[in-house]
């Protein structure tokens, strides 16, 4: 894996996840944890966004925890646990946060 974009912040409040989306590219982790798994019920905008980076090749993931904490639910193929978090950290060249 390149690089893995850890993404901390509720996209309803933040845009910071912009910037993540904005420079992901193929063979790049966007992680979606604490408040931003909320990105998994929206908003349009970033949904859309998010389909376009998978059909390029780029990897999301949302932290099962945190989601469960929300009350929230993702694709299990989406999620990733405690475990499968260091071993994104373990494998990425570079954490951007």
């Amino acid at each position: 894996m390149d690089n893995l974009y850890l993404v901390t912040r509720s996209t309803f409040e933040r845009t910071a996840w912009r910037l993540a989306l904005r420079l992901a590219q193929s063979g790049d982790t966007i992680c979606f944890i604490q408040d931003a798994v909320l990105a998994v019920k929206g908003p349009l905008e970033l949904r859309d966004k998010m389909a376009e980076l998978e059909s390029k090749g780029v990897d999301l993931r949302f932290l099962a925890e945190d989601l469960n904490a929300r009350s929230l639910n993702a694709s299990r193929e989406k999620t990733v646990d405690y475990e499968g978090l260091v071993e994104l950290i373990e494998k990425a060249s570079r954490i951007i946060t």
